[in-house]
């Protein structure tokens, strides 16, 4: 992607924007930071960060009469894409990014993308342990609460990103492309934003968009919807299943997640071992496995990992066990 002479304007002053308007400074890029939200302080703004010396901060109104000198709009995520100032925007040519597309511009390593209703923090998460006991160099970003672009310029040709995606960011892709993505489950959510359920199935589905056959897209079986996505992808689409036994893909057994692959079945753990308890957490744990044996990690190094990874905070986490009952945080 060539981005020389580039002029950017970031749209939003939050965690994400600030990440996106440092990473094109610190690149040399011409950047001028815009809020719709007038009672914002411009001072208190570039107290977050040093390299907001150098921005040209806009508040309230944005003029039209200055989009001309600018190339790209880079949205925050909470930035709804059909807002009157973001249909201006695209009426005077200016292409819309979001912050996960700008990061992308920059990686160097192996992207693992993950998204879903629900789940995308757990499976986030553990992917990332597993990632993080097996490679040397990983960054776990995206829709977890880490900017992909407060980190992607310390990736390299060895580095891997695992990152959680949201609709939101998936609504502001390019040519975002990662080696393995997963869509964990599909159920309404977020229809203020996308307004219709086939909107929001769409940006979900996006995820898989620009991958090639190369590559593989990680999908719940048990969803019709995902069943049939599978055969409308050009990457090579691999099943987790909680209800039934695969042919080839990751699946529950009784008491334990099997990997079938090319004609050979492996036990990868028995859930009585596991931390995290549920069905759907189960779910989380063949998808997360799933994609790091297509990218090579070894079942052991999987196993390790599963058995001392514990729910993230409020996710079903445990407590403590009083008069023989186990409590749980939810």
């Amino acid at each position: 992607m060539n981005l020389a002479g580039k002029k950017f304007l970031v749209f939003g002053t939050g965690i994400s924007g600030i990440a996106a308007a440092e990473l094109l400074v610190r690149r040399g890029f011409p950047v001028v930071l815009y809020d719709g939200n007038e009672k914002l302080d411009e001072q208190t703004i570039r107290e977050k960060s040093a390299v907001l010396d150098q921005v040209e901060i806009i508040l309230g109104e944005l003029p039209e009469h200055i989009l001309h000198r600018y190339d790209i709009a880079v949205l925050s995520p909470g930035v709804p894409t059909d807002l009157p100032v973001v249909e201006m925007m695209r009426s005077q040519g200016l292409e819309i990014w979001g912050e996960i597309e700008l990061a992308y511009a920059f990686e160097q390593g192996k992207i693992l993308a993950v998204t879903g209703t629900n789940g995308k923090t757990t499976t986030t998460s553990l992917l990332g342990a597993i990632m993080e006991h097996a490679v040397s160099k990983v960054k776990i970003v995206g829709n977890i609460g880490i900017p992909y672009t407060s980190v992607v310029s310390d990736t390299d040709s060895e580095s891997v990103t695992v990152a959680e995606i949201s609709s939101f960011q998936l609504e502001t892709i390019h040519e975002f492309c990662p080696q393995i993505s997963a869509i964990l489950n599909i159920t309404p959510d977020h229809l203020n934003r996308h307004h219709t359920m086939e909107n929001y199935q769409k940006m979900k589905m996006r995820i898989a968009e620009n991958q090639g056959s190369h590559q593989f897209c990680v999908l719940n079986y048990e969803e019709p919807l995902l069943r049939e996505f599978a055969g409308q992808i050009k990457a090579q689409a691999v099943f987790f299943s909680s209800h039934r036994k695969l042919d080839q893909g990751i699946y529950l057994n009784g008491e334990q997640i099997i990997w079938a692959w090319n004609g050979q079945e492996k036990l990868v753990c028995d859930i009585k071992k596991l931390q995290l308890i549920g069905m759907h957490n189960y779910e989380n744990v063949m998808a997360a496995a799933a994609m790091a044996l297509l990218f090579g990690i070894s079942i052991e190094k999987i196993q390790e990992v599963l058995v001392r990874f514990t729910a993230v905070a409020h996710r079903i986490e445990y407590v403590t066990t009083k008069r023989g009952v186990r409590f749980y945080n939810d």
